[in-house]
């Protein structure tokens, strides 16, 4: 048998022969295309080149190393783009947690808003609490004042005996100064500490004696003494002068030396030295003055002068009407005197 010949052994079945051949055959056919090399070529031999714009250039799947090499490619730019989504979705997380933030942030300054207007309303409401307490307070400081003064008048009025002088016949006895019969009336209301007393002393006093000489007035003095106790001590003298029947000059030279107001003048000494310069040197002058003998009476005309509704110093009446402040001059008071007495009043000089 030749060399070359194919035996074939008995134990070998024809069917499992044909199944390993086509086995081996499949084999070398996918080996040939995996290598690039077709079936049957010796190595090193190269494949027959194919016309150009053959289906040979579209390769499958399963290509040369080019293909595999794209391929490695396509999956290197997924890997590059995954860490992409990565970022934006670490973007978003960072985002909505910034969103988050932010809302709590406006939440709690909204609350600490909330906060600081109630506490600015609470405080509104104490102040308002206060100012009314405060108020209140002030209002019954003020009440309690009031009453204390009434009772210390009161007490003033009942403690000290009421003695009236002679001469004390005027309006609520007030001290009279000129004829009984005279056709007006002229109530002074004066403080012999108050400085616009005096000024309209200095303006007016000369006329006002003109006409009481002439028996054109008759004046009613009421002495005031709300101005302290220099003025208490003054309006006693003066009511000591009246009772010796000296008032209108001791009234006069009171005016002529009053003292700064609240300076603590016209103390009884001085005041009995004033008397002796217009002849008032009598024991019961000078003790009127010291004892306070007339405390009373003055406190009597300072209640009636409130009653009556003088609420200051100097108050003209003339026949029982006010003068306005326009009318406290020279000539204002001339013609006031003069209306009231139905005569016209005298043509002005000078």
């Amino acid at each position: 048998m030749p060399p070359s010949a194919h035996v074939v052994e008995p134990s070998q079945d024809f069917g499992e022969l044909m199944s390993t051949a086509s086995r081996k055959s499949r084999k070398n056919r996918s080996g040939g295309k995996r290598g690039g090399n077709p079936a049957g070529m010796p190595a090193g031999a190269r494949a027959p080149s194919r016309p150009h714009g053959s289906a040979a250039q579209n390769p499958g799947p399963a290509q040369d190393d080019t293909g595999r090499d794209d391929t490695g490619q396509d999956e290197a730019q997924d890997d590059t783009r995954r860490p992409a989504g990565n970022d934006v979705s670490r973007n978003r997380d960072d985002s909505r947690r910034e969103s988050v933030r932010l809302e709590k942030s406006q939440r709690g300054g909204r609350r600490r808003e909330k906060v600081a207007q109630a506490r600015a309303a609470e405080a509104a409401r104490a102040r308002r609490r206060q100012r009314v307490i405060v108020g209140s307070v002030v209002v019954a400081v003020l009440a309690v004042a009031a009453l204390i003064g009434v009772a210390v008048q009161s007490n003033r009025t009942e403690s000290a005996p009421v003695v009236l002088p002679v001469t004390a016949t005027g309006t609520d006895n007030g001290i009279t100064v000129g004829r009984a019969d005279a056709p007006v009336t002229v109530d002074f209301y004066e403080d012999f500490q108050c400085p616009v007393c005096e000024e309209l002393e200095t303006a007016l006093g000369p006329g006002i004696q003109q006409m009481i000489g002439d028996g054109r007035i008759k004046a009613v003095y009421h002495m005031m003494s709300f101005l302290g106790p220099e003025s208490v001590r003054a309006a006693n003298a003066a009511a000591a002068a009246a009772q010796e029947g000296k008032f209108k000059e001791y009234h006069d030279i009171l005016y002529a030396n009053q003292p700064r107001e609240h300076s603590s003048g016209y103390q009884n000494g001085t005041l009995t030295e004033f008397g002796a310069s217009v002849g008032l040197t009598s024991p019961a002058f000078i003790d009127a003055v010291r004892d306070g003998t007339y405390n009373g009476y003055v406190a009597k005309v300072e209640d009636d002068a409130s009653r009556r509704g003088v609420t200051g110093t100097p108050t003209v009446l003339v026949n029982g009407r006010q003068l306005a402040p326009r009318s406290l001059t020279p000539q204002g008071f001339t013609a006031a005197v003069a209306a009231a007495a139905g005569t016209p009043a005298p043509a002005a000089t000078g």
